[in-house]
This record gives structure tokens, C-alpha cells and sequence, in this order.
């Protein structure tokens, strides 16, 4: 009976971050598309609101990856610690080394957006 609840709690937890991560990707499809994009021309103001936007979303993804990054590290030693192989710690660490990359790559693809609006913005500067 015990092991009939703990599969039950892990299919649930993989149920909830498989829906935050789709909600987290939707809401960040949606947000995208609502921004101003090229059309706005040469503004100046909007350059500097999507790119302080962009700093805002770096800085956020840096926490997320500095907290999966401690709990990753947290199940490690927890793994360290045990006599036994834990199956559901080693799905676990998987799951958050998964995040933990997919965070990585979110932050390199910020980053180098972050990069080409700090570009535009100085080729503003110059063209004034």
C-alpha cells in the first residue's frame, strides 16, 4: 500500500512541474508576443524598456538557477549520505538537473538577447 502512495505522489509531482513548466513557457509565449517588437521603429524608450525587461527576466532566471542549482546540490549530498540507492531521490535529482539545464539554456538565450538590445540601443545613440 505504501508503494502504491509513493507512485502515486511521484506521478503527481511530475504532473505538477511538467504543467509549471508548460505555464511557464505559455506565459512566456504570451508575454512575447504582447511586447513591442521592430515596428516600433527607431524609439529609443522602448529599446531601453525591452532591454531593462530583458534585465529584469536575466536576473530572475539567475535566482531560479542559483536555487535549483543549492537543491541539486542538496540531493547530492542527501544521495552521499544513504546506504541505500533511493529511487525516487534519483528520479528526483534527475528532474532537477533537467530543470536545471533547460534554466541554463533560457539564460544563455536571455543573454544573448540582452546583448543584440544593448547593440541596437548604443547604434541608436550614434544615429541621434
Amino acid at each position: 500500500m505504501f508503494y502504491l502512495i509513493l507512485q502515486i505522489a511521484f506521478l503527481l509531482f511530475i504532473a505538477v512541474v511538467i504543467g509549471l513548466i508548460l505555464g511557464w513557457w505559455v506565459h512566456g509565449r504570451t508575454s512575447q508576443s504582447m511586447l513591442p517588437g521592430k515596428e516600433l521603429g527607431d524609439n529609443p524608450f522602448d529599446a531601453r524598456f525591452r532591454l531593462e525587461q530583458c534585465h529584469r527576466d536575466n536576473a530572475t532566471l539567475r535566482r531560479e538557477l542559483k536555487e535549483t542549482e543549492e537543491r541539486v546540490d542538496k540531493l547530492n549530498a542527501r544521495l552521499d549520505h544513504t546506504p541505500q540507492q533511493d529511487n525516487d531521490l534519483l528520479e528526483r535529482l534527475e528532474t532537477y538537473e533537467i530543470r536545471l539545464q533547460a534554466l541554463m539554456d533560457d539564460l544563455q538565450m536571455r543573454d544573448d538577447t540582452i546583448a543584440v538590445l544593448e547593440q541596437e540601443l548604443e547604434e541608436m545613440r550614434q544615429a541621434q
